[in-house]
Protein backbone atom coordinates (compact mmCIF):
# COMPACT_ATOMS: atom_id res chain seq x y z
CA UNK A 1 0.00 0.00 0.00
CA UNK A 2 1.33 3.54 -0.62
CA UNK A 3 2.03 5.17 2.45
CA UNK A 4 1.96 9.23 2.01
CA UNK A 5 5.50 10.64 3.77
CA UNK A 6 5.32 14.41 4.55
CA UNK A 7 6.79 16.55 6.53
CA UNK A 8 7.58 17.50 9.99
CA UNK A 9 5.93 20.82 9.72
CA UNK A 10 3.06 19.27 7.82
CA UNK A 11 -0.56 20.07 8.58
CA UNK A 12 -1.48 16.26 8.30
CA UNK A 13 -0.39 13.38 9.56
CA UNK A 14 1.24 9.76 7.79
CA UNK A 15 -2.43 7.91 8.12
CA UNK A 16 -0.43 4.91 8.56
CA UNK A 17 1.21 6.01 12.28
CA UNK A 18 -2.12 5.31 13.28
CA UNK A 19 -3.84 2.00 11.94
CA UNK A 20 -7.78 2.06 12.35
CA UNK A 21 -7.61 5.14 13.71
CA UNK A 22 -10.28 6.60 10.62
CA UNK A 23 -12.18 3.49 11.14
CA UNK A 24 -12.48 4.38 15.00
CA UNK A 25 -13.29 8.22 14.74
CA UNK A 26 -17.07 7.70 13.04
CA UNK A 27 -18.19 5.21 15.54
CA UNK A 28 -17.04 7.06 18.49
CA UNK A 29 -18.40 10.77 16.86
CA UNK A 30 -21.92 8.42 16.46
CA UNK A 31 -21.72 7.38 20.33
CA UNK A 32 -21.05 10.74 21.53
CA UNK A 33 -23.75 12.61 19.43
CA UNK A 34 -26.07 9.69 20.66
CA UNK A 35 -25.21 10.50 24.19
CA UNK A 36 -25.79 14.24 23.63
CA UNK A 37 -29.23 13.57 22.56
CA UNK A 38 -30.11 11.46 25.26
CA UNK A 39 -29.13 13.48 27.34
CA UNK A 40 -31.02 16.84 25.63
CA UNK A 41 -34.17 14.69 25.51
CA UNK A 42 -34.10 14.28 29.46
CA UNK A 43 -33.19 17.51 30.40
CA UNK A 44 -36.08 18.63 27.92
CA UNK A 45 -38.46 16.17 29.44
CA UNK A 46 -37.47 16.96 33.10
CA UNK A 47 -38.47 20.59 32.25
CA UNK A 48 -41.36 20.53 30.56
CA UNK A 49 -42.84 17.38 33.50
CA UNK A 50 -41.55 20.52 35.76
CA UNK A 51 -43.82 23.13 33.73
CA UNK A 52 -46.83 21.13 33.08
CA UNK A 53 -46.70 17.85 34.38
CA UNK A 54 -46.88 14.53 32.67
CA UNK A 55 -49.17 15.38 30.36
CA UNK A 56 -46.59 16.74 28.28
CA UNK A 57 -46.15 14.41 24.90
CA UNK A 58 -43.03 12.58 23.71
CA UNK A 59 -43.40 14.96 20.65
CA UNK A 60 -43.34 18.17 22.98
CA UNK A 61 -40.67 17.06 24.40
CA UNK A 62 -39.05 16.31 20.89
CA UNK A 63 -39.37 19.94 20.35
CA UNK A 64 -38.23 21.37 23.44
CA UNK A 65 -34.84 19.02 23.07
CA UNK A 66 -34.53 20.64 19.53
CA UNK A 67 -34.42 17.03 18.15
CA UNK A 68 -36.69 14.18 15.77
CA UNK A 69 -39.32 12.79 17.13
CA UNK A 70 -37.97 9.52 16.02
CA UNK A 71 -35.10 9.94 18.17
CA UNK A 72 -36.95 10.27 21.18
CA UNK A 73 -38.60 6.79 20.14
CA UNK A 74 -35.46 5.26 19.40
CA UNK A 75 -34.09 6.04 22.94
CA UNK A 76 -37.47 5.56 24.60
CA UNK A 77 -40.24 3.46 23.01
CA UNK A 78 -43.00 5.35 25.10
CA UNK A 79 -43.65 7.86 28.15
CA UNK A 80 -43.07 5.54 30.69
CA UNK A 81 -39.69 4.33 29.95
CA UNK A 82 -38.68 8.38 29.51
CA UNK A 83 -40.74 8.84 33.30
CA UNK A 84 -38.93 5.46 34.94
CA UNK A 85 -35.48 7.28 33.51
CA UNK A 86 -35.93 10.30 35.67
CA UNK A 87 -37.48 8.75 38.51
CA UNK A 88 -34.16 7.83 39.72
CA UNK A 89 -33.00 10.68 40.99
CA UNK A 90 -36.43 12.29 42.47
CA UNK A 91 -36.61 9.10 44.59
CA UNK A 92 -32.78 9.80 45.69
CA UNK A 93 -33.94 13.28 46.55
CA UNK A 94 -37.03 12.42 48.80
CA UNK A 95 -35.37 9.88 50.11
CA UNK A 96 -32.34 12.08 51.29
CA UNK A 97 -35.23 14.83 52.60
CA UNK A 98 -36.87 12.05 54.43
CA UNK A 99 -33.29 10.93 56.27
CA UNK A 100 -32.41 14.69 57.53
CA UNK A 101 -36.11 15.12 58.62
CA UNK A 102 -35.57 12.04 60.56
CA UNK A 103 -33.14 12.85 62.73
CA UNK A 104 -34.61 15.74 64.37
CA UNK A 105 -35.39 16.00 67.89
CA UNK A 106 -39.08 15.76 68.10
CA UNK A 107 -41.76 14.45 65.99
CA UNK A 108 -43.55 17.14 65.33
CA UNK A 109 -40.05 18.80 63.63
CA UNK A 110 -39.44 15.87 61.88
CA UNK A 111 -42.41 16.07 59.97
CA UNK A 112 -43.18 19.45 59.32
CA UNK A 113 -39.43 19.77 57.78
CA UNK A 114 -40.23 16.81 55.78
CA UNK A 115 -44.02 18.85 54.76
CA UNK A 116 -42.43 21.67 54.03
CA UNK A 117 -39.44 20.58 51.83
CA UNK A 118 -41.89 18.27 50.29
CA UNK A 119 -43.81 21.15 49.31
CA UNK A 120 -40.77 22.93 47.91
CA UNK A 121 -39.85 20.56 45.59
CA UNK A 122 -43.15 19.53 44.20
CA UNK A 123 -43.82 23.91 43.96
CA UNK A 124 -41.43 23.97 41.04
CA UNK A 125 -41.69 20.54 40.01
CA UNK A 126 -45.91 19.90 38.63
CA UNK A 127 -44.82 16.08 37.78
CA UNK A 128 -43.15 15.27 40.62
CA UNK A 129 -45.46 12.96 42.19
CA UNK A 130 -47.13 11.70 39.03
CA UNK A 131 -43.37 10.88 38.00
CA UNK A 132 -42.72 8.86 41.31
CA UNK A 133 -46.27 7.00 41.58
CA UNK A 134 -48.00 6.48 38.06
CA UNK A 135 -45.89 4.25 36.40
CA UNK A 136 -47.90 0.83 36.93
CA UNK A 137 -48.70 1.66 40.34
CA UNK A 138 -45.10 1.67 41.20
CA UNK A 139 -45.74 2.03 44.92
CA UNK A 140 -46.30 -1.80 44.79
CA UNK A 141 -43.31 -2.76 42.65
CA UNK A 142 -40.98 -0.89 43.30
CA UNK A 143 -38.55 -1.38 46.19
CA UNK A 144 -37.64 2.62 46.29
CA UNK A 145 -40.70 3.56 46.03
CA UNK A 146 -41.96 1.41 49.41
CA UNK A 147 -38.89 2.59 51.09
CA UNK A 148 -39.86 6.30 50.43
CA UNK A 149 -43.42 5.54 51.30
CA UNK A 150 -42.30 3.41 54.60
CA UNK A 151 -40.29 6.43 55.40
CA UNK A 152 -42.52 8.81 55.58
CA UNK A 153 -45.27 6.43 57.81
CA UNK A 154 -42.64 6.19 60.22
CA UNK A 155 -42.02 10.00 60.09
CA UNK A 156 -46.34 10.53 60.51
CA UNK A 157 -46.08 7.84 63.11
CA UNK A 158 -44.02 9.20 65.38
CA UNK A 159 -45.61 12.66 65.17
CA UNK A 160 -48.50 10.59 66.60
CA UNK A 161 -47.26 8.69 69.25
CA UNK A 162 -45.80 12.14 70.88
CA UNK A 163 -49.04 13.47 70.38
CA UNK A 164 -47.90 16.48 67.80
CA UNK A 165 -50.73 16.58 65.57
CA UNK A 166 -54.27 16.33 66.13
CA UNK A 167 -56.00 13.18 66.37
CA UNK A 168 -57.30 11.45 63.14
CA UNK A 169 -53.88 12.86 60.87
CA UNK A 170 -53.32 10.06 58.39
CA UNK A 171 -51.17 9.74 55.37
CA UNK A 172 -54.18 10.77 53.60
CA UNK A 173 -53.80 14.20 54.85
CA UNK A 174 -50.17 14.05 53.33
CA UNK A 175 -51.57 13.87 50.16
CA UNK A 176 -54.02 16.61 50.75
CA UNK A 177 -51.45 19.05 51.75
CA UNK A 178 -49.51 18.45 48.61
CA UNK A 179 -52.53 18.49 46.22
CA UNK A 180 -53.93 22.06 47.99
CA UNK A 181 -49.94 23.57 47.97
CA UNK A 182 -48.92 22.05 44.80
CA UNK A 183 -52.56 24.28 43.35
CA UNK A 184 -51.58 27.23 45.13
CA UNK A 185 -47.79 26.81 43.65
CA UNK A 186 -49.44 26.25 39.97
CA UNK A 187 -51.53 29.14 40.06
CA UNK A 188 -49.27 31.53 41.47
CA UNK A 189 -46.27 30.36 39.81
CA UNK A 190 -45.79 33.12 37.45
CA UNK A 191 -47.28 36.15 39.82
CA UNK A 192 -46.10 35.13 43.35
CA UNK A 193 -43.64 32.60 43.37
CA UNK A 194 -43.78 31.67 47.02
CA UNK A 195 -47.23 31.94 47.87
CA UNK A 196 -47.02 28.55 48.28
CA UNK A 197 -45.44 29.09 51.91
CA UNK A 198 -48.16 30.90 53.52
CA UNK A 199 -50.71 28.11 52.44
CA UNK A 200 -48.31 25.43 53.45
CA UNK A 201 -47.55 27.38 56.79
CA UNK A 202 -51.49 27.77 57.32
CA UNK A 203 -52.06 23.94 56.50
CA UNK A 204 -49.47 22.69 58.89
CA UNK A 205 -50.75 24.55 61.85
CA UNK A 206 -53.89 23.40 61.54
CA UNK A 207 -52.59 19.70 61.70
CA UNK A 208 -50.25 20.71 64.80
CA UNK A 209 -51.88 19.50 68.38
CA UNK A 210 -53.71 22.00 70.21
CA UNK A 211 -55.24 22.09 73.60
CA UNK A 212 -59.06 21.48 73.39
CA UNK A 213 -59.36 20.30 69.32
CA UNK A 214 -61.26 18.34 68.30
CA UNK A 215 -59.98 15.44 66.22
CA UNK A 216 -59.65 15.54 62.31
CA UNK A 217 -63.12 15.22 60.66
CA UNK A 218 -63.11 11.63 58.63
CA UNK A 219 -61.85 12.23 54.94
CA UNK A 220 -65.11 11.18 52.67
CA UNK A 221 -62.83 9.99 49.44
CA UNK A 222 -61.98 6.48 49.41
CA UNK A 223 -58.24 6.12 48.74
CA UNK A 224 -58.39 5.11 44.52
CA UNK A 225 -60.31 8.20 44.44
CA UNK A 226 -57.84 10.14 47.01
CA UNK A 227 -54.75 8.74 45.02
CA UNK A 228 -56.47 9.45 41.18
CA UNK A 229 -56.90 13.26 42.44
CA UNK A 230 -53.09 13.56 43.97
CA UNK A 231 -51.48 12.16 41.16
CA UNK A 232 -53.70 14.72 38.66
CA UNK A 233 -55.59 11.39 37.01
Amino acid sequence: MLRLRLSAGSAYTDRMTSPGADDAAPGSNLRADAARNREKILDAAARLFAERGVEASLNDVAREAGVGVGTVYRKFPDKDALIEELTASKLRGMLELVAAASTRSSGAEALRELMMGAAELRAVDRGLFPTLFRVGDRARRDDRVRELLQAWDAVIARARAEGAVRAGFAAADVDLFMMMVGTVADRTRHLGPAAWRRCAHVLLDGYAAHPGDDPVPPLPLDEQTRRGLFLGQ
